[in-house]
């Protein structure tokens, strides 16, 4: 499983959520995207919602955001979170 990786935080938006999207169009079933983030991103987890995909959160301190995102059933999101935060 390839991964995708963004590391948003210090992006100005809406530079996160454009980046972002862009690389939900890149999935398939041998990718997944990770993103750290310094905060929520709800409209952008609507977005990968309304897109079909697999989200796995955590928040491993404070303003560090990793949020995983796949096809939906492509990949054990769970199990790759560990490598991101103790989940």
């Amino acid at each position: 499983m390839e991964i995708l990786e963004l590391d948003a935080r210090g992006l100005s938006h809406p530079e996160p959520l454009e980046r972002s999207v862009q690389i939900f169009h890149e999935l398939g079933s041998d990718r997944c995207f990770h993103l750290v983030i310094h905060r929520y991103p709800q409209p952008l987890i609507m977005i990968a919602q309304r897109h079909g995909l697999d989200i796995e959160v955590c928040e491993r301190e404070a303003g560090e955001w990793h949020i995983l995102f796949a096809k939906t059933g492509s990949a054990d999101l769970k199990g790759l979170m560990r490598r991101y935060c103790d989940v």
